[in-house]
């Protein structure tokens, strides 16, 4: 008797709006180059988002005519108070110059983040991330990839930098800032790829090498990457993401042996750095801080940043200056100079620290219900961990938050912190019904 193919069913809308996502906000760069970047995106995720409303009350009122039950999740009820929290620190901000709630400058004001919840909820309790939607991922991250090694030949794709310019004129040399793919700012495309290439290689876990072959060539080119843009704070991440996914994914019987050689490794390489002074900026600033020595300077102005933060988050300890307000707060401007000249000037909009962000902005309880939903979502991944999907999901989430320590906040990237806080959430509460008798 011949087999009958089983007939592959219809994706469902969430799983059409998530692979729309997917490719669209990663592969789309704008029409008016890297100078309006930011402003493209921006209104590319409102249309995105108010597409997902409509998804999302579909499958609200499917539920509610089957009386399904509609109670959040803890998960979801901590991403609701962080909504709460910030919508707070909005309506108590008193930062002149800037609103809070819409400002054509700052991007990530209250309404954005407030679509950021709306992705989590909805994507946390009707996504599924499924093969489908993984290799759409791929193939638009091998979009990018494909783009920045042009760029990287001296190419000018698509025309995103001026007209005669390409990458090398970057870094101040004959315009401001550094850019690269489809994000822009190479900051956010280091933090990027440190999210897409764990999860690329723990997706090949247990697969034949003929399988695996196109997610090690396209996470060999996104290491390559990394390390031809210059950025620290992705390779950093990556790193520390990486220790602690070993940690986390490792067998039981193993953890604390490696716990053990990790930690007795950091020490090594910490007394290494405290002893011998290595001509190496990052490498020479640690020895510096590791003899109690602080400068402005080190971390590119980031401890600037964060010492003037840190100074003035009493002031506004509960609610902040509100969200994105921090270009507004009067932070005074970081200035680099170079024999006794001004080299640089910039004015302060974020932290480069995410957390640090969260609390300046919108305050110590808006920080502490991240914070909750960041780590009980991490903690089911850590449950669930011989899932491959939670695997990976968990480990891109981990590696992209340690890079998110040193890297600036943008609604070009933050989308998929939050995507992937969905998947992980949706999958994990999944298996848990799976094994229920």
């Amino acid at each position: 008797m011949a087999k009958t193919k089983k007939r592959r069913s219809l994706p469902e809308p969430m799983e059409l709006w998530t692979g729309l996502f997917a490719a669209l906000y990663l592969l789309l760069p704008g029409f008016s180059g890297y100078s309006g970047i930011s402003s493209f995106k921006t209104g590319l995720f409102y249309g995105l988002s108010a597409l997902l409303l409509a998804v999302g009350l579909w499958y609200f009122l499917r539920d509610w005519r089957a009386k399904r039950s509609l109670r959040p999740s803890p998960a979801q009820l901590l991403a609701l108070a962080f909504w709460g929290f910030t919508l707070l620190s909005a309506a108590l901000s008193r930062v002149k110059g800037g609103n809070p709630w819409y400002d054509p400058t700052a991007h990530e004001a209250a309404l954005t983040v407030s679509l950021y919840v709306l992705l989590f909820l909805m994507v946390s309790r009707w996504g599924k991330p499924t093969e489908g939607l993984f290799r759409v991922m791929l193939w638009s991250l091998a979009g990018l990839c494909l783009l920045c090694v042009w760029q990287a030949l001296g190419g000018n794709p698509l025309g995103l930098y001026p007209s005669g310019l390409n990458f090398y004129d970057g870094y101040g040399v004959r315009y401001k800032g550094a850019y690269a793919g489809t994000i822009g700012n190479v900051d956010l495309v280091s933090a990027f790829l440190a999210l897409a290439l764990p999860m690329l290689l723990l997706r090949t876990l247990g697969q034949k090498p003929r399988q695996a072959w196109p997610c090690w060539v396209l996470g060999a080119v996104c290491l390559g990457i990394l390390i031809w843009l210059r950025v620290l704070c992705g390779l950093v991440g990556l790193a520390m993401g990486a220790a602690l996914c070993l940690l986390a994914l490792c067998p039981d019987r193993l953890r604390l042996r490696l716990f053990l050689l990790l930690l007795g490794l950091g020490l090594g390489v910490l007394g290494l750095l405290f002893l011998v002074d290595l001509p190496v900026g990052m490498l020479h600033e640690l020895h510096e801080i590791l003899h109690g020595r602080f400068e402005d300077s080190f971390g590119t102005g980031r401890f600037y940043i964060w010492r003037q933060m840190l100074e003035r988050i009493p002031d506004g300890l509960w609610f902040g200056v509100g969200p994105d307000m921090a270009r507004y707060s009067g932070l005074a401007p970081f200035v680099r100079y170079e024999n006794g000249a001004v080299a640089a000037r910039a004015s302060i909009t974020d932290a480069h620290c995410y957390p640090l962000h969260i609390l300046y902005c919108q305050g110590l309880p808006a920080l502490l219900s991240w914070l909750g939903l960041v780590g009980l979502v991490l903690s089911h991944w850590v449950r669930a961990r011989r899932d491959k999907t939670v695997a990976l999901l968990g480990g891109g989430l981990i590696c992209f938050l340690c890079a998110m320590l040193f890297c600036f906040s943008s609604v070009i990237i933050m989308p998929y912190l939050w995507l992937s806080l969905a998947l992980l959430e949706v999958r994990y509460h999944h298996l848990k019904k799976e094994k229920r008798p």
